[in-house]
């Protein structure tokens, strides 16, 4: 079987969590994947829509009809894959509606062989338009995350909550800057921003570590406590939790706003915990911070969760069915 993967680049952070990590899963199991980058000019989409594959996967861009319908005269289905609500403005936005995107998803999943979603909330938005939808999540490779411990710390040993994730999310992030002032106030605590951009404060201590992908896992594994906040928006609920699961790969306990499929993968006092309100946030992150056993013990059930339903050896083996499965009809 020859799949053509479609990605934003090796280095963008969707084309490895949705493509990448998975190559030699596949060239394990007889799947001779070919990677390219979206072309840029008609004369590039030409010379690649004439090559013969038996699945193309388009992550997360629309293209259009004419191109979908060059892959599949040459006898490709054509799989449409997005990880985030495509179909709507950000949460930077005033107004979440947007008739121009939405209007490019639905012709997008109408003209697909088949759709994967990166969470329920989005499967529900391509199943109006296109019945065969699955959901494959957004997935962590958990061999390569140790998992951090969690001792009592010396009291002059700062507890750091840590947040990763790109400049245009840190929004969220300096939204909840006043409870974790509050929460400096009472304990020793430091907040790490591993970012490419950041914020200041004059009341809690802030480490700003540039993030770099080779880096990455390392600086999570850094954090004692993960931070996950959202806002309640259409955007946001179709977001695939990235933050979170590197965090709970690691064996970090978080806490994350209840939003979208954050609720799906916290349980509450277990594996996590979630907070709308800045006394919630403040309630159960002062909890984390003065309990080291119930921060090992959040970590290992967050570390056994990514395990069982959000790690790459859990997800690769239904990525192959599904390309099997289209390949038959």
């Amino acid at each position: 079987m020859k799949v053509l993967f479609l990605g934003r680049g090796n280095n963008h952070p969707a084309t490895r969590y949705r493509i990448t990590q998975f190559l030699d899963y596949f060239r394990l199991n007889r799947v001779e994947p070919v990677i390219e980058a979206f072309p840029d000019g008609f004369f590039k989409w030409w010379r690649l829509s004439k090559k013969k594959y038996d699945v193309v996967f388009i992550q997360k861009k629309r293209v259009s009809a004419f191109w979908l319908e060059r892959f599949k005269s040459q006898g490709a289905k054509v799989l449409y894959d997005f990880d985030d609500a495509v179909m709507f403005a950000s949460s930077r936005h005033a107004f979440p509606d947007s008739p121009k995107r939405m209007n490019e998803f639905i012709k997008m999943v109408k003209a697909s062989d088949g759709i994967i979603a990166g969470n329920p909330y989005l499967k529900g938005q391509a199943e109006q338009y296109n019945k065969k939808v699955w959901v494959i999540p957004t997935s962590m490779d958990t061999e390569k995350y140790p998992v951090a411990r969690h001792e009592t710390k010396d009291p002059a040993t700062p507890v750091i909550l840590g947040w990763i994730g790109g400049g245009k999310s840190l929004v969220f992030l300096q939204a909840l800057l006043p409870a974790l002032e509050d929460l400096a106030g009472k304990f020793n605590i430091q907040l790490k921003i591993v970012c490419n951009t950041f914020f200041d404060s004059d009341k809690i201590k802030i480490t700003k570590k540039a993030w770099k992908e080779e880096h990455e896992i390392l600086d999570v594994l850094t954090f004692d406590i993960g931070l996950a906040p959202l806002p309640d928006d259409p955007w946001s609920k179709g977001k695939c939790a990235a933050k979170l699961l590197q965090y709970m790969a690691g064996g970090i306990p978080s806490v994350a706003s209840p939003v979208g499929v954050h609720m799906e993968i916290i349980q509450e006092g277990v594996n996590g915990f979630l907070a709308t309100t800045p006394e919630e946030w403040r309630d159960r992150l002062s909890r984390l911070i003065t309990d080291a056993k119930l921060r090992e013990s959040c970590g290992l059930h967050a570390r056994r969760t990514v395990e069982e339903r959000y790690s790459v050896k859990a997800s690769a083996p239904k990525l192959l069915a599904i390309f099997k499965e289209l390949c038959r009809k």
